[in-house]
């Protein structure tokens, strides 16, 4: 059981990492593989390699969102943009279609897996 759960958590974070690098390259090809990766790594059931993918998408979101959150808050960008812009919605943009594509790649893998 502990391994299963080792399991699920290593395929996440590889997932995340999958996603943050790929997502640059290829924008809907990363959390599709990313999400893929986890979910494959994960390999219990269909539900648990999608929960994997979501998990991966939400670490990757949380790093990237992170990463959009210092560049706004770089003195030539902070003086220009209202505290609540469009920093937050691409934000949510971000965290919908990184947890939501990451999903559809785990459960793919987890009825690959099957």
């Amino acid at each position: 059981m502990a391994e299963m759960k080792n399991n699920f958590w290593l395929g996440a974070g590889v997932g995340a990492v999958i996603i943050i690098i790929i997502d640059l390259l290829v924008p809907f090809l990363g959390p599709l593989l990313g999400g893929f990766v986890a979910g494959f790594i994960a390999n219990r059931d269909i539900m648990n390699a999608g929960k994997a993918g979501l998990i991966a998408g939400i670490a990757a979101t949380i790093v990237i969102a992170l990463v959009i959150l210092a560049g706004m808050m770089s003195p030539p960008i902070a003086g220009y943009l209202p505290p609540v812009s469009t920093g937050y919605i691409l934000f949510i943009t971000i965290t919908l279609y990184l947890a939501l594509f990451a999903f559809f790649g785990g459960l793919i893998a987890g009825a690959v897996r099957r």
